[in-house]
């Protein structure tokens, strides 16, 4: 997976490579939002939800610089995390490979 350039100016290829290793690992619902924290679970759910969570968010910011780190560690969700870059970033004219 490419960093994520501060900038944002490559943001298409880092979203792609992100989906696509989070597809491999299996944890892309936590991306799009489709694997919410669930209320009334066990605890083996909530926790192999936590799990799929934390390693969502380790990629995430594992591959970005500090100083975007610093804006979404307070997030809870890698959900949070990912919608917060698109946001920054999809509006800005971005890389084209």
């Amino acid at each position: 997976v490419p960093d994520l350039a501060t900038d944002g100016s490559n943001w298409k290829t880092y979203h792609d490579y992100i989906l696509y290793v989070a597809a491999i690992e299996d944890f892309v619902q936590q991306l799009d939002g489709t694997d919410a924290k669930l209320v009334d679970v066990t605890q083996h759910e909530l926790k192999a939800w936590d799990q799929r969570n934390t390693m969502a968010k380790l990629i995430i910011s594992i591959t970005i610089p500090d100083s975007l780190l610093m804006c979404i560690m307070h997030l809870e969700t890698a959900r949070e995390q990912f919608k917060y870059l698109a946001n920054r970033f999809e509006t800005k004219k971005n890389d084209v490979t």
